[in-house]
C-alpha cells in the first residue's frame, strides 16, 4: 500500500458561484498537513468554464488525477467505481464535496481515529472554530466529508454485494448506508473538529433547470428509501434502527 495519502471529489457545477465553492474547497484540500496526497477528481458533466479550470488547475500536476465526463451520471456509480479502483493502493480515502472548506488539520486529526467511517462536525460559519486535538462527539455517520477505511468498505461490500445501493441516484443513500453499517455492527464515529459546508450547493447555487431536475431526483430518491426500508427517511424509526444493537436490516413493512 501506499503511504500517500487518497482524496476524493466529485465536482458538477453550472454557475460561477459555484466553482467559486469548488476553488476553495480544493484549496483546503491541497492545504492539509498530513503529508503527501493523491488527489482524484470526477468532473460530472459541469459547465465549461469548470471544466477548463480544473483541465488546468489538475495539468501536469502530479497528485491529481482527473476524469471528466461529458454528461452528469448518477454520484453512487462514480463513487463505487473509484472506491474500488482507489482501495487496490489504499488503505483509505478522505471524500470531500467540492461546497466545503477543510481546517489544514483535518484530514490529520481523522486519521487518529481507527475506526472505519470518522466524520468531523459541519457549520454554516466560514469562521469556524479551529482545533488543536479532535475529540469524538457521537457516532453519527456518515456525514458530507467522510474518512472511509478499507476493511469497513470491505465488509459492506462483502455482505451486500457493493458499497452504495445504486438503486438511488444519490440522494437518501447516505442514510441507507447507515441503516447498512448499523446492521454489520459498524460503528462510525464523528468528531467535533469543524469544518465550513455550504450545504445542498448542488442545487442551491445551479441553474434553475438542474436545482428543478435535481429537487425531482431528490423525491424518487426519497420513495425508493420508503420501499426498501418500510419506512421514510423522517421517519424517528430510522434513528432508532441506527442505534438497535438487535438491527438485521430486517424491517416490518
Amino acid at each position: 500500500m501506499t503511504k500517500h495519502h487518497a482524496v476524493f471529489m466529485m465536482v458538477y457545477n453550472t454557475t460561477a458561484a459555484q466553482l467559486e465553492l469548488t476553488i476553495q474547497a480544493i484549496d483546503s484540500v491541497l492545504a492539509q498537513d498530513i503529508g503527501n496526497l493523491d488527489f482524484y477528481i470526477v468532473n460530472n458533466g459541469s459547465d465549461g468554464v469548470t471544466s477548463k479550470y480544473l483541465c488546468d488547475r489538475c495539468k501536469d500536476k502530479r497528485e491529481f488525477f482527473l476524469e471528466t465526463r461529458a454528461d452528469n451520471s448518477s454520484p453512487l456509480k462514480i463513487a463505487n467505481f473509484w472506491t474500488r479502483e482507489i482501495f487496490k493502493d489504499y488503505e483509505k480515502i478522505l471524500g470531500v464535496p467540492n461546497d466545503v472548506i477543510l481546517p489544514p488539520n483535518l484530514y490529520r486529526l481523522m486519521d487518529e481515529w481507527p475506526r472505519g467511517f470518522v466524520t468531523a462536525s459541519m457549520t454554516g460559519e466560514r469562521g469556524f472554530r479551529m482545533f488543536d486535538k479532535a475529540t469524538a462527539v457521537n457516532e453519527c455517520t456518515p456525514m458530507a466529508v467522510m474518512l472511509t477505511r478499507r476493511w469497513a468498505y470491505e465488509a459492506l461490500v462483502a455482505k451486500d454485494g457493493y458499497f452504495f445501493d445504486e438503486g438511488f441516484f444519490h440522494y437518501a443513500s447516505d442514510c441507507d448506508l447507515a441503516l447498512r453499517m448499523a446492521a454489520c455492527g459498524i460503528h462510525g464515529i464523528q468528531l467535533d473538529v469543524e469544518y465550513y459546508h455550504y450545504g445542498s450547493a448542488s442545487w442551491r447555487m445551479a441553474i434553475p433547470e438542474v436545482a428543478q431536475q435535481i429537487t425531482r431526483q431528490a423525491d424518487i430518491d426519497r420513495a425508493y428509501f420508503r420501499s426498501k426500508w418500510g419506512f421514510p427517511v423522517e421517519d424517528e424509526l430510522y434513528g432508532k434502527c441506527c442505534g438497535d444493537i438487535n438491527f438485521r436490516a430486517i424491517v416490518q413493512k
